[in-house]
């Protein structure tokens, strides 16, 4: 059986958008928007390559009335189990964050850089299925995160 082709378009995730994005969500589930979280939301757009919870608050604590630690790890922990947010784990084994859209979505990760691309589409339904059957393990999710160099990179080469 062939399959037909994977259809694999890349999401763009602009920071304003997503503010925007994440706030009306946020109000929509009945949410307060509080100061210091539009804080951890602004310091968050600002990052251009994958940031741990650590560097945010580091970063977060130069300001003149930072929030504190615990409010910018449940910021993080709330945009990620939404999907506001997407944990990214680098070739070196350390984990990250970037922005992201609620759904399934994949990751492509420059090496040499650090830009997250995300695209949508997945060619692993198939795959997981037969996994599932053969080895009668109840797949629960799955993660897809490819490691390259990006067009930018690929140019400096």
């Amino acid at each position: 059986m062939v399959n037909p082709p994977l259809s694999t378009n890349p999401v763009p995730v602009s920071p304003d958008s997503w503010k925007q994005a994440v706030c009306a969500a946020w109000h929509a589930a009945g949410n307060r928007l509080t100061e210091p979280r539009v804080r951890v939301l602004d310091a968050i757009i600002r990052y251009t390559t994958p940031f741990s919870a650590e560097q945010l608050y580091a970063d977060l604590a130069q300001l003149a009335d930072p929030p504190g630690r615990a409010t910018v790890y449940r910021t993080i922990e709330q945009l990620s189990t939404s999907g506001w947010l997407a944990r990214i784990h680098t070739q070196l084994g350390e984990a990250g964050y970037v922005p992201s859209l609620p759904g399934h979505l994949h990751h492509l990760i420059c090496t040499n850089c650090g830009v997250v691309i995300a695209f949508a589409g997945c060619a692993l339904d198939d795959l997981l299925a037969r996994l599932s059957t053969q080895t009668d393990f109840a797949i629960e999710d799955h993660l897809l995160q490819l490691y390259g160099r990006c067009a930018n990179c690929k140019k400096q080469c």
